[in-house]
């Protein structure tokens, strides 16, 4: 066999980077082409219009139309849409959230059809489950829509992961809600992380703290996370506040999400992909207290840059040593965050030796490395590529 036909699904164009998952998947892509591959990334939109190839990955748009007001009706809506712009004669298709329960395979020369796979980032039951009970209690329409959206969402991955040839999961974690949720057979599962995009350059930490207002000589603290409740934005916020007390000039930048303003924090939303390397160049230390979380990709780009990392025992750090390459916190207490927040703030060396273990962890992680891996899982499947 030649070099392989594939098609991706994303849930984000390629110029919305806030979705670090989605540009995961674009990225990856773009490694994959680069080692010879022909890949396409399918992704809805709402207003479908030709898209220029991002790094020679062909952008399809995925029309929006026929959504329902039933449960996931538009993530069936896509995938069903999706299905009618698959490429007959592609080799692999990736599926990579519940939409892909909607998906019908195409059939090409023969009848024959792609192989089909799964990326699986987080498993959206658990997700849900974990998240669902978080929200303020409404009553029982809340309770009857929670019973029918769970069903529907059981539904979708239960249909996606029997029909996938191959699961990839990110993490062991998430390895594990497999069998826990759909007990799906370990020979089926194999173990490909999420891509970490390189560092930009950005200048010095000096010039990226001058280019977001910073002062040079304060400690800064950084969240990203584009779902605060999951992510435990509240969590960072109050242990933040907490270290403030020693530090009284610390600052603190939260990205992917607003907050109210309050002394010390900046809030700046979702950014660009300067503004965040500009954040992360800046920091002294990366704060994620996450409740769940399928991988941890923004712990990982902050580490990347260098910077010592505190994050919570729910963000699977397969082949880290926790304390030396990562600080690990056990419980969801803002105090134990401020205590490691205020130990790494007061010991530049420690944040030093920290931030390098980390740095050389996270490196092993960069997009080409991921899609040489990704290329190896599919050649007992494919063939080995020519």
């Amino acid at each position: 066999m030649g070099r392989w036909r594939i098609d991706l699904l994303a849930t984000e164009p390629a110029e919305a980077t806030a979705s670090g998952l989605s540009r995961a998947v674009w990225e990856l892509a773009a490694a994959l082409v680069d080692r010879g591959h022909a890949v396409r990334v399918l992704f809805p939109a709402d207003e479908p219009a030709e898209r220029p190839a991002h790094r020679g990955v062909t952008a399809v748009a995925v029309p929006t139309i026929g959504t329902s007001r039933r449960p996931f009706g538009r993530d069936i809506a896509i995938g069903k849409n999706a299905s009618e712009l698959l490429d007959p004669s592609a080799d692999l298709v990736i599926g990579n959230d519940e939409k892909a329960g909607a998906l019908t395979l195409p059939k090409g020369a023969g009848g024959r059809k792609p192989v089909f796979a799964m990326l699986v980032h987080d498993v959206a039951l658990h997700t849900f489950e974990t998240l669902r009970p978080l929200e303020p209690d409404r009553g029982w329409r809340q309770k009857v829509g929670n019973f029918l959206d769970r069903r529907t969402l059981r539904r979708l991955e239960t249909t996606a992961l029997n029909r996938a040839r191959l699961v990839i999961v990110a993490s062991e974690l998430n390895r594990e809600l497999l069998r826990k949720y759909y007990d799906v057979p370990p020979a089926r599962v194999a173990l490909l992380p999420h891509g970490v995009p390189d560092p930009l350059d950005v200048g010095t930490k000096d010039e990226a703290r001058a280019a977001l207002k910073l002062p040079r000589d304060v400690p800064v603290v950084v969240f990203i996370g584009r779902n605060p409740e999951r992510q435990g934005r509240d969590i960072a916020l109050e242990a933040y506040r907490r270290i403030r007390v020693f530090f009284p000039g610390a600052r603190c930048l939260v990205l992917g999400s607003t907050v109210k303003v309050e002394p010390g924090v900046s809030s700046l939303g979702v950014v660009d992909e300067a503004t965040k390397a500009r954040a992360l160049k800046a920091a002294d230390v990366f704060l994620f207290p996450a409740r769940y979380e399928g991988f941890g990709l923004a712990p990982r780009e902050a580490m990347r840059y260098g910077v010592a990392t505190v994050v919570s025992r729910n963000v699977p750090f397969d082949g880290a040593k926790p304390g030396e390459t990562v600080r690990v916190v056990t419980d969801e207490d803002p105090g134990a965050y401020a205590s490691e927040l205020a130990e790494l703030l007061a010991d530049p060396a420690l944040r030093r030796r920290v931030g390098e273990a980390g740095r050389l962890y996270a490196d092993d992680y960069s997009y080409a490395k991921m899609a040489e891996r990704f290329e190896g899982l599919f050649v007992p499947i494919l063939g080995a590529p020519t």
